[in-house]
């Protein structure tokens, strides 16, 4: 078995892309190819033994599968992303874009899980809103698609109000009013009985559009595979070994990381507990035993790239969150299974909603608060000081008598003092406007940040921005 100590391997530092229209991916898209080829090789493997069934053998089985439930054929690299159901940003989005130039340039066949046992979290969408361009009037303001009745799995998650989701289109579009533009939500915002499933369709309706067409499987339909079934009963009939691996990990990261909370990356197992949860019939969602059938078993999040990586797939595109957490899983494949991991991309972007953006930057911010604190307490730095007190104030400060002489430095002190003062006066006509300043600077900061922000949902984008920034990123990754 491999033993490599996890917090030399767990301190990658991923950071979101600042810049609009900028992309991050680690490894880069050129190395790709020769990744796949090398984790083909790695995983390989008739000398370890996973549900009964050299890997070889599971991962055929694997792929046989998927292949049957969403129509592939071929013997191509198997390339894999995924995400909830959700309306993600673009950075995310992107990710499905990537996958489908890779699959491209390499003639595999690109995979994308709906990761429909993660539970929806909010039923509203936050937007930007601002009027007349004016940016004291920039504020958020969040929209209901549907009421909210607790977390509930997506693959379980129906429209509870039919109307509010149906009509949410046409409610939000006075936020929109002043934007400049029709967002895709105006023309795209589709009904449907499950949320999932309508965010699905809409996401995937574009993406067939803009010349995008990638396999797709929910997460929930993979784990009622034979194949699945088989890890799943491998790792629950092993469950000792696997907790300790799997909770070396998590605290490797920790450490690695200076990590405090027992929820980050994931809370550690406790005695008894698989690293799977039980669907319920009331749409719940339980913690798994060795004694749970597995033909409602779902996987976690750590546990459905252990699959998806070592059990199916050739390549895994990770955003950043996913990235950095997959750092566990490589600790778990190395320590569980003694084989090197499988190499995976992190992959990310920002693109920004196309709105109109004020000329104040955070550094014109600090240059303004400077201004009056100088004006208030270093009035003989200003540029427009009286030339006279100026001089009068250099004279002093280059002439302060020792520390000694106590009578000497009362008097200089005292002169110092009336200087200032003098200075500070010649300064206050001018403090109101300097403070004006920078009550206008922040209100343009602050309405930047909100205009500005990479995590808006990709239905509040034009088509004219989104498709040309997705479609190029993907014949970037294709290499043309």
């Amino acid at each position: 078995m491999l033993s490599v100590p996890g917090d030399v391997l767990m301190r990658h530092r991923f950071r979101a892309p600042k810049a609009d229209r900028e992309v991050l991916a680690e490894p880069g898209f050129d190395a790709v190819p020769g990744l796949v080829e090398a984790n083909r090789a790695r995983l390989d493997r008739a000398d370890v033994a996973v549900g009964g069934l050299p890997l070889r053998e599971l991962r055929a089985l694997a792929r046989r599968e998927v292949m049957e439930l969403t129509g592939g054929t071929g013997h191509g690299p198997l390339l894999l992303a995924g995400h909830q159901p959700e309306l993600s940003h673009p950075g995310v989005w992107v990710k499905n874009f990537a996958l489908n130039g890779l699959a491209r340039r390499l003639g595999g066949f690109p995979l994308n899980l709906i990761v429909d046992n993660d539970t929806l979290k909010s039923t509203a969408i936050r937007f930007p809103v601002l009027r007349d361009h004016d940016p004291a009037s920039v504020h958020f303001q969040t929209l209901n698609f549907d009421t909210l009745a607790g977390e509930v799995p997506y693959e379980d998650r129906t429209v509870h109000d039919g109307e509010q989701f149906r009509t949410f289109a046409e409610r939000a579009a006075p936020l929109w009013a002043d934007w400049g533009y029709e967002p895709l939500l105006a023309k795209h915002w589709a009904g449907g009985t499950n949320v999932g499933e309508a965010f699905t369709a809409m996401r995937a309706g574009r993406e067939r559009a803009w010349g995008c067409r990638n396999l797709e499987l929910p997460v929930s339909r993979l784990a009622r595979t034979d194949a699945f079934a088989r890890f799943a009963r491998h790792v629950l009939g092993d469950l000792p070994r696997f907790r300790a691996a799997y909770n070396a990990a998590i605290c490797a990261y920790r450490v690695a990381n200076r990590v405090r909370s027992a929820n980050h990356p994931a809370p550690e197992l406790a005695a008894g507990e698989g690293p799977f949860w039980v669907r319920t019939g009331a749409g719940r969602r339980q913690r798994a035993t060795p004694a749970s059938d597995t033909s409602e078993l779902r996987p976690r999040a750590l546990t459905l790239t252990l699959f998806a990586r070592v059990c199916l797939g050739d390549f895994f595109i990770h955003g950043i969150g996913g990235g950095k957490y997959d750092e566990v899983t490589d600790d778990i494949i190395r320590n569980y299974f003694g084989i090197e991991p499988p190499a995976y991309q992190v992959l990310s972007a920002t693109l920004h909603l196309p709105l109109p953006a004020f000329p104040s930057t955070a550094r014109d911010l600090q240059a303004a608060e400077r201004r009056v604190r100088d004006l208030r307490w270093n009035p003989h730095a200003r540029p427009d000081a009286p030339v006279d007190l100026v001089r009068e104030h250099a004279r002093l400060a280059a002439s302060e008598p020792p520390y000694g002489d106590h009578a000497a430095r009362r008097e200089w002190f005292r002169a110092l003092q009336r200087v200032k003062e003098g200075l500070r006066k010649a300064a206050t006509t001018r403090v109101p406007a300097a403070e004006a300043d920078v009550k206008r600077i922040r209100s343009e900061v602050e309405a930047n940040a909100i205009l500005r922000r990479r995590d808006y949902p990709w239905v509040l984008y034009p088509e004219e921005t989104l498709r040309p920034f997705l479609t190029g990123v993907s014949e970037r990754a294709r290499g043309s």
